[in-house]
């Protein structure tokens, strides 16, 4: 089977092989051009509808608010840049992610959803270039052509405002038409967002009370759990108390214990071993490689380990480097094993944090042992589910809105949109749940592509919109006394060169920076 990366390459390579066949007949038509690697195909004629929108669509108006809009989103999208810098310069021990999630093209990043993801690029790419000719036509700019953009296959559209026009225009006028464009993008990208918040977002309510289970420890009594499930109760805890289970469990370790799993249709009662779950070891402490994954913590020096609290305050009592006594149990097919006891020589904690998260390093610490395992209960990855309903559905932007806004964003690139249909068959919805969910993914999706279409032609670089917005910005603002000196062209030709390797170097320092890692 062929790889999906080599598949792209030799589509792209037949594209460019049948562009240079083509290019002689292009160049001679009137109807097509090329735009970089992409086709043109124009409709030189009946343009007619977009004069008739710009005769009543308010453009001087709305063109002045994209002006506020563009200047606004390209503060965030630079703070984005910095941020995503930042974070890439002090991050350890992460996997460097692949570099087809940085081109946003549905079927070739991965994260992307074909059909949602190919509809709303296409849907915002039109709109966004539609209004920067109702724009251009609302200040009697011509408009020489428009028509569809062909990238393999359809990628958008294109509006052709006579050049000459644009370049002698007032600079206000001027930044007005190119600020258009990416302020329709975050206006769509704003009514999106208030109708998942606060329409759509209310309606869909947890069947249940439990936690979400996220992932499961592969090949142990515990897979019959299942991801994408949720778990009701455990034992004696229900409800909101599973919360805290991991902190406050009271069960005997290896205890076979009643677990009821709601799967979406039906509750399903099941018998799992209790307890604390090795699910990964630490590189440079005893755990590693001496403690199978999927063990029960059944026991250190003969204390029995019932919960982290636990596990915790044992270690906290016992200074780095001696030697403790862990017993623990391993399960096949659901039978276990004999118990297995492992002499291992602590690590100190201070020294684990040092590497790991030195911003939560504390010198008392240095006095507290570390042994080097990760743990969950009963071998899961969960979260509550109304954590992963505000995550999902949007609304800790509401109470968080920076963390909120990343975590939506973040959201196709940890698989939970478009929304799964396991996950979604855990909520209650007011009608049909294909079609909730369908509106409710579309209307992501839009949200999505306007807003990164929208603060990322707002930068200031020269291939996008914003670039040559932050030039007119820069020549209107000569007017004032204060900023006459960047009236000179060459100034600001300088300025606007800065602000592109500035641009360019952020960029290209987070993806170097993270693949360096």
């Amino acid at each position: 089977m062929l790889n999906p990366i080599l598949i792209v390459i030799l589509i792209i390579i037949a594209w460019v092989l049948i562009l240079a066949i083509a290019a002689p007949f292009i160049r001679k038509s009137k109807h097509f051009s090329f735009m970089g690697p992409a086709i043109m195909v124009k409709a030189v004629k009946n343009r007619k509808i977009m004069d008739k929108v710009s005769s009543k669509f308010p453009g001087i108006i709305f063109s002045r608010l994209s002006v506020v809009l563009v200047i606004i989103s390209s503060v965030i999208a630079m703070v984005f840049l910095l941020y995503g810098s930042y974070l890439a310069t002090i991050e350890h021990n992460v996997r460097p992610p692949s570099l087809l999630l940085y081109l946003v093209l549905p079927g070739i990043n991965p994260a992307i959803p074909i059909v949602y993801g190919t509809l709303s690029l296409i849907a915002a790419v039109v709109i966004h270039e539609f209004f920067h000719g109702i724009v251009a036509r609302k200040h009697n700019i011509t408009v020489k052509a428009v028509g569809a953009l062909f990238f393999i296959v359809p990628i958008g559209a294109f509006v052709e405002p006579d050049e000459k026009e644009v370049t002698e225009a007032n600079p206000v006028v001027r930044r007005r038409i190119f600020a258009s464009g990416p302020g329709i993008n975050i206006v769509i990208a704003f009514v999106a967002l208030l109708i998942l918040l606060f329409a759509m977002a209310p309606l869909a309510t947890p069947i249940h009370q439990g936690l979400y289970v996220e992932s499961v420890q592969a090949n142990s009594a515990y897979s019959k759990i299942g991801a994408q499930s949720e778990i009701t109760s455990v034992g004696n805890f229900s409800g909101e108390d599973l919360n805290s289970i991991l902190e406050n469990a009271t069960i005997t370790p290896g205890e076979m214990t009643n677990v009821t799993v709601f799967n979406g249709i039906s509750l399903v009662k099941e018998k799992v071993p209790a307890g604390l779950v090795v699910v990964g070891t630490i590189k440079g402490f005893s755990a590693y490689k001496n403690i199978s994954l999927g063990s029960i913590i059944y026991s250190i020096n003969g204390t029995h380990i019932y919960n982290t609290t636990q596990l915790t305050s044992i270690l906290d009592h016992i200074p780095p480097g001696n030697n403790i006594t862990m017993s623990t149990l391993t399960y096949t097919n659901g039978k276990s094993s004999t118990f297995e006891n492992h002499t291992l020589v602590t690590g100190s904690k201070y020294n684990y944090y040092a590497q790991y998260d030195p911003s939560a390093n504390r010198v008392s610490y240095k006095n507290q042992s570390f042994i080097g395992v990760e743990i969950s209960y009963l071998g899961i990855s969960s979260v509550p589910i109304n954590e992963i309903r505000s995550e999902v559905l949007g609304t800790t932007m509401l109470s968080s809105p920076w963390y909120g806004t990343l975590s939506a964003i973040a959201l196709p690139f940890t698989g939970l949109s478009p929304i799964p249909g396991k996950l979604a068959s855990l909520f209650s919805t007011p009608f049909n749940p294909f079609i909730f969910w369908g509106l409710f993914n579309t209307l992501f999706w839009l949200f999505w592509m306007d807003f990164l279409l929208g603060i990322t032609n707002a930068l200031p670089f020269f291939i996008l919109d914003g670039g040559q917005f932050f030039k007119d910005t820069l020549k209107i603002s000569s007017r004032r006394r204060i900023f006459k000196k960047l009236g000179d062209d060459k100034t600001i030709a300088n300025i606007s060169l800065i602000m592109n390797f500035i641009v360019f170097f952020l960029i290209l320092w987070e993806i170097v920076a993270l693949e360096h890692i």
